[in-house]
């Protein structure tokens, strides 16, 4: 029989294991409630794999095709049995700078920190300060054929810490080596890092895709959101860019996969300033935040877009388009009376709030947006506010679901004044519709002042839509798109 010593023990000892067990289980509830980051996500890294070969004047950096030079007889060659490559367009390509000092015949190369300089017809070179040979094999160092400077591969993509691969059957090479990266400060003010050069790009919104395409970088799309989505005209935006049917549909910003994401490895995501992004930021994916609800804030998302994907002058010609012209209508219409102006989102009801760009473009075309008071973004009013508002025009979008006839033969709406004067009008759209927040809604700013004031601008309409489409997207309108286009 046990004495009672040892039955306290007993009891003491369950005791302590019953606490241990308890922590064990508290911990395990609290830690599974953290997010949890694959291992390829937490090792997320800007990877440049770039494959080329022997004799061939083109190379493929994560799939995006580049010239080693516009002549066409530069390209990697062997000699000595060596590989020797055209070092500047590697070396660009992955974020580096390249330097030619003609009176010492020396080549800088800048890559992560690294300075590498080698000597033409030297067989050694300088890593950071320190001098290596570049092969035991003396008659291996740098030369010069078609003016261009030929480096050996090895002594220079190890030096820089990256990694060669060999297939001697067809004479390919991979190259895998970390990319240069920069600091890009988005909408929210968030600091985002990004490739110094991106080639894949993934678009969550549709006015991000067409400020990209403005951009001329629509080839380095390799996702975009739904095709479902009705604001974008895709038979028009095909038209422009041929592969985009070919795209990933990757979703929207309200409804993206955070891993099927991960998978397409991206350099960049641009999505809304609006977008919960919490997923992302977990995986540790380069997301780029963009504000267009606004005048100024559009265009200056399209600077940041333009300095991410090092596309600079094509933003500043853009921004400096729709300055210009902003400016041509306010002068005009200065000192008129603003007349009052509702307009539709999807339905009758659906239209935008002080928050959104539809009220800022009214404003600026000579129009007082009925619902500018109203807080907020997309709003839904009643049709006894809209009686109440009473405006002289009501405009309604492309996406609009019905036509402007449903309008104006709506039984409810008959003692508003727009429908009375029979002022309902369509917004034009060609790639998306003029009234969202997009490089187009320049000419949308155009037409409703046109519509509100007559023709107080006194500018070919036709002709500024053909020569925006040619200059800004390099696209050439036919006469049917004109017609399309301009057409109530």
């Amino acid at each position: 029989m046990r004495n009672i010593s040892s039955f306290i023990y007993d009891i003491k000892k369950e005791a302590s294991i019953k606490k241990v067990l308890s922590f064990i289980l508290v911990f395990l509830f609290i830690f599974s409630s953290l997010p949890l980051k694959t291992s390829e996500s937490k090792d997320y890294k800007f990877l440049a794999e770039i494959n080329f070969n022997i004799g061939e004047n083109s190379f493929y950096i994560n799939g995006y095709k580049l010239n080693f030079d516009s002549n066409k007889n530069i390209a990697p060659i062997i000699k000595n049995g060596r590989t020797f490559i055209p070092i500047r367009s590697i070396i660009e390509s992955i974020g580096g700078e390249v330097i030619w000092r003609e009176k010492t015949r020396e080549v800088e190369i800048k890559f992560n920190k690294n300075l590498i300089v080698l000597i033409i017809d030297k067989n050694s070179a300088f890593v950071n300060g320190e001098s290596k040979k570049i092969d035991n094999d003396e008659e291996i160092k740098p030369f010069i054929l078609y003016s261009r400077t030929y480096i050996p591969l090895r002594f220079i993509i190890e030096n820089l810490d990256g990694d060669i691969e060999y297939n001697s059957k067809d004479k390919s090479i991979i190259i895998k080596i970390d990319r240069e990266t920069k600091e890009i400060i988005d909408s929210t003010g968030r600091k985002v890092i990004v490739p110094k050069k991106i080639y894949r790009i993934v678009s969550l919104y549709p006015m991000s895709t067409i400020m990209i395409f403005a951009l001329k970088s629509q080839d380095r799309f390799i996702g975009t959101y739904s095709s479902s989505l009705k604001v974008m005209n895709f038979e028009n935006i095909k038209k422009i860019f041929l592969n985009f049917e070919n795209l990933s549909d990757l979703g929207s910003f309200k409804d993206y996969n955070p891993e099927v994401l991960l998978s397409c490895k991206p350099d960049l995501i641009v999505t809304p300033h609006f977008t919960n992004i919490k997923k992302l930021e977990e995986i540790n994916l380069p997301v780029l935040l963009l504000d267009h609800e606004s005048p100024e804030n559009l265009l200056k998302s399209i600077d940041i877009l333009g300095d991410a994907i090092d596309k600079k002058e094509e933003a500043k010609k853009i921004i400096n388009y729709y300055n210009k012209n902003k400016k041509l209508v306010e002068d005009k219409l200065k000192g008129l009376e603003k007349r009052k102006v509702y307009v539709a989102g999807e339905t009758i009801t659906k239209s935008y709030g002080s928050d959104f760009y539809q009220t800022f473009m009214v404003n600026i075309a000579g129009g007082e947006s009925v619902t500018k008071n109203i807080k907020g973004g997309k709003i839904e009013i009643s049709l006894e506010d809209l009686l109440k508002f009473d405006p002289e025009y009501i405009f309604i979008p492309s996406y609009f679901i019905g036509t402007k006839e449903d309008i104006l033969n709506r039984k409810e709406l008959q003692d508003v004044r727009a429908v009375k004067e029979k002022k309902v009008y369509t917004i034009p759209s060609f790639l998306i519709s003029y009234d969202l927040p997009s490089v187009e809604s320049i000419l949308g700013i155009f037409w409703l002042s046109e519509k509100i004031n007559g023709d107080i601008l006194k500018i070919d309409f036709e002709n500024e839509v053909r020569d925006f489409y040619k200059n800004i997207f390099g696209y050439n309108l036919s006469d049917k798109e004109i017609e399309e286009i301009l057409k109530d």
